[in-house]
């Protein structure tokens, strides 16, 4: 199971007025980014927004409420970052109910492109900017998958009803709407204004009375550092997928953050400017073993950061948070215990006491903060950093912290990459984690670093870039200071166990057989054991008849599987397309008998003596393994 917070919808359900039955509030909705420090511009472009009441509904199961914006909406996810929000639409009318699933359509690389996107310096609807080792500035789409069955996120959001006022005065909520294409007008269009600077307010007039009343605020938080997945094809090709992942849910009225700040002295900013650090949020696993990234952050280059949304401590249940400040020329700083309280309501601010709470999973304990409410007014701590769609953002810090070298004076790091035993390869859809573990006998292994592999060549694109160093770690306290002390982990100085993880399979095992060490020489290599079902999934197949419209146009490609915009699994098409007449593809290894069993088809495909001209192709047909294990579907290639 791929714990990592991929996507993350947030709703504030703040602003009711009087009430009329079946009316929601306006809606607003904005993306916040994640990227890697070598990105320079992640570029987003969206079409239309859906939502369900059924969390496990597919794309063309029922229940739809679908929402076309009037123009699409372009978001840089690098701009976009540390609790930043890029607006990509205002005022949707989305009815009063509880839902389970957001669906966002894109905008496909190869579709044309929206004014948007041309009026924020893309090339492309969706695009990846980096500086390659030239100093070249390369500009490449990112290949989606079913673009038009759109980027699935599960989440669990009330929408309220709202004021009598709002809910007459404007357009009802439009359900069937086609995003096929994008020119057309619809009964309930989106704005579409771009990096607002405070809630959008609605105003309504009832009577001789006047008031204004906040949107709700609706916010997907894509994670760049595992859903961007470069890979290389043909001879010396290469490209980035956008396989997107979705796990978890925030309510903005009750959700929170942790803000810190970085001397960032002697440190090298990567070619975007930004300092090569990023910053993971980490709760225990459900069974103990382990600690899973919910929330991740880069540095900013004043060395501030900001992790938001966060879910908060309720009433009964404390909630803990591991923060973990990580890159290869730098020491590992972990931050323990950080409890994010809850916020107080409009007109209150949260006081806090201590108390001492044991962390069952870990039997470890800690000192945090029990709230209390005061009536005076807000005073909310960001470190410097802002929210364009929610200046009140709720954030505890962690104080500043002074990182340090890795070790010596050079090398601070060293690279690893991974192999597969043969016949045992990883899901294509795959992270590849590496870990640490602090001393103590209750302590298990936290996520250091986290990379995608190429699910096309099972390795890892970028080499992983790893500390040499020893770990300074210690306890959050509420007056804002952590005492820090400097210890080798567990593994050694240096010493990585690694796992995979993936969607629909259970966390690779953590052993220290399984474990990665700085090499005399190059880059180092461990062979990463397979995956195996998650518990209750079944392994299924897919039996594929491709056939090529016309024969020895192309010669090469590949088949690619996905689930709400994520890759699952990937077969090659070389043989059926070289013998011109098309042929089974079998797909084996699917995870079958689960409710997210939905799959979708992709197909890319190119000429070998011309890789620039691969095409890709997908195909509305859906792949429904939920209640069996096996499927065909026949695909025609043109």
């Amino acid at each position: 199971m791929n714990h990592r917070l991929h996507v993350a919808l947030i709703a504030a359900t703040s602003g009711l007025g009087g009430l009329l039955v079946g009316c929601g509030t306006k809606s607003d909705v904005s993306l916040t980014g994640n990227t890697p420090a070598q990105y320079s511009h992640v570029w987003v472009t969206v079409q239309a927004v859906w939502v369900n009441t059924s969390g496990t509904a597919g794309p063309d199961d029922g229940g739809w409420e679908q929402f076309s914006l009037s123009t699409p909406s372009t978001v840089d996810l690098v701009a976009e970052n540390g609790g930043n929000l890029g607006s990509i639409a205002s005022g949707l009318r989305v009815p009063a109910r509880t839902y389970s699933q957001v669906r966002l359509i894109p905008v496909d690389a190869t579709a044309p492109l929206a004014s948007s996107a041309q009026n924020a310096g893309a090339i492309y609807n969706f695009e990846a900017d980096y500086v390659d080792s030239t100093g070249t500035t390369q500009q490449l789409p990112l290949e989606l998958m079913n673009p038009d069955k759109g980027i699935g996120i599960p989440t669990s959001i009330k929408i309220p009803i709202g004021n009598v006022g709002v809910g007459l005065g404007g357009t009802g909520t439009t359900t069937g709407v086609p995003f096929g294409s994008t020119s057309g007008t619809t009964a309930n269009p989106f704005g579409t204004t771009t990096g607002t600077t405070s809630p959008p307010l609605t105003s309504t007039t009832t009577g001789s009375t006047t008031s204004t009343t906040p949107n709700n605020s609706l916010a997907a938080a894509l994670d760049g550092t595992v859903n961007l997945v470069p890979f290389t094809f043909a001879t010396n090709s290469s490209g980035i997928l956008w396989s997107a992942h979705a796990t978890a849910a925030y309510d903005l009225s009750i959700a929170g953050g942790i803000s810190g700040q970085l001397s960032l002295t002697n440190i090298t900013t990567s070619t975007s400017g930004l300092p090569n650090i990023r910053v993971n949020a980490e709760t225990l696993s459900a069974d103990g073993s382990r600690w899973v990234v919910v929330s991740s952050t880069a540095v900013l280059s004043d060395g501030s950061f900001l992790l938001y949304p966060l879910a908060t401590t309720s009433s009964t249940i404390p909630l803990y948070y591991d923060v973990v400040i990580h890159g290869p020329d730098i020491a590992t700083i972990i931050v323990k215990g950080v409890q994010v309280p809850r916020p107080a309501s409009s007109n209150s601010v949260t006081s806090t006491s201590s108390t001492t709470t044991t962390l069952a999973t870990s039997s470890r304990t800690y000192t945090v903060p029990t709230t209390t409410s005061t009536t005076t007014t807000p005073s909310v701590t960001t470190s410097g950093i802002t929210s364009s769609a929610n200046t009140n953002v709720n954030a505890v810090s962690i104080g500043t912290l002074t990182p340090r070298a890795a070790a010596g004076s050079p090398p601070t790091s060293y690279t690893a990459n991974i192999a597969t035993a043969p016949g045992a390869l990883l899901p294509a859809g795959a992270v590849v984690s590496f870990y640490q573990t602090l001393g103590g006998q209750t302590e298990v292994p936290y996520v250091i670093e986290s990379s995608p592999i190429d699910p096309f060549n099972q390795v890892l694109f970028y080499p992983q870039a790893l500390s040499l160093g020893t770990v300074d770690s210690g306890t959050w306290s509420t007056n804002g200071t952590v005492t820090m002390v400097s210890a080798a982990p567990k593994e050694g100085a240096g010493t990585y166990l690694v796992a995979a993880s993936s969607p629909g399979f259970s966390d690779g095992p953590l052993r220290l057989k399984v474990s990665v060490s700085p090499p005399k020489s190059g880059t180092a290599t461990v062979v990463v054991p397979a995956l195996t079902l998650e518990s209750g999934a079944t392994a299924g197949s897919l039996a594929a008849a491709v056939v090529a419209t016309t024969p020895g146009k192309y010669d090469q490609g590949q088949l690619l599987l996905s689930h709400d915009g994520a890759l699952v699994a990937t077969a090659s098409l070389d043989a059926v397309l070289t013998q011109g007449t098309g042929g089974i593809v079998t797909v084996p290894g699917l995870p079958t008998g689960t409710p997210d069993a939905v799959y979708y088809a992709t197909v890319r495909a190119w000429k070998s003596t011309d890789p620039g001209s691969v095409q890709r192709q997908w195909y509305p047909q859906v792949i429904d393994l939920r209640t069996s294990t096996s499927a065909t579907i026949a695909l025609t290639v043109n």
